[in-house]
């Protein structure tokens, strides 16, 4: 919340008062926004060191036994500055020898055996699901085709279809992973806020 959307709220929640008198008040804290920059201060730390404009409202008005009709309360955020936006390129260049590191030790082998794991389940997928198909292939060169051998198949082909979901959950998972381990490490070494 910046100055105006401050003294705007807070304007409106002294309805109530006397015009004079609510002009007076606006005017004490514009004084207090004046100062506070003055003093290096942003309007957001202004604002958060001042309190939310409903609190002080209420104050006021119980303070002249003025009855405040009752107001929706509206919640807002008063962002903080990242103190890590404006990292230097020593700093960045330092934590990303400390991620690649972390990577080489930890992180590479983890993701490269569940990649593993997912090709080799797709893999296994693809193949029972495919089983019919390379007993017609079978078939056609002249081999003979036991009963079992039928059953297997389709057995092959119901399994498959069964681990295909969960296949997909842990393709999935690994994507997600994938892309939020990118993303830490942009964020990481970048210092996230604009940078990021």
């Amino acid at each position: 919340m910046n100055k105006q959307d401050f003294l705007n709220e807070l304007n409106q929640r002294l309805e109530l008062l006397d015009p004079k008198e609510r002009r007076e008040l606006l005017s004490d804290y514009q004084e207090h926004f004046r100062n506070g920059i003055e003093a290096g201060k942003s309007e957001e730390q202004i604002v958060f060191d001042l309190g939310k404009p409903e609190e002080i409202a209420a104050d006021i008005l119980s303070e002249r036994d003025i009855r405040e009709e009752h107001v929706e309360t509206d919640y807002y955020y008063v962002p903080r500055k990242n103190q890590n936006e404006n990292r230097s390129m020593s700093k960045q260049i330092l934590i990303g020898v400390g991620l690649f590191f972390l990577d080489i030790c930890l992180i590479i082998p983890i993701m490269v055996s569940l990649w593993a794991l997912v090709i080799s389940l797709w893999t296994t997928v693809g193949a029972f699901i495919l089983s019919p198909i390379l007993l017609g292939v079978g078939l056609l060169f002249g081999e003979e085709i036991e009963v079992y051998q039928m059953f297997m198949s389709i057995g092959l082909v119901g399994l498959g279809l069964m681990l295909l979901f969960v296949v997909n959950i842990l393709s999935s998972f690994t994507i997600k992973t994938t892309m939020a381990i990118i993303q830490w490490h942009k964020y990481a070494v970048k210092g996230g806020g604009k940078n990021a």
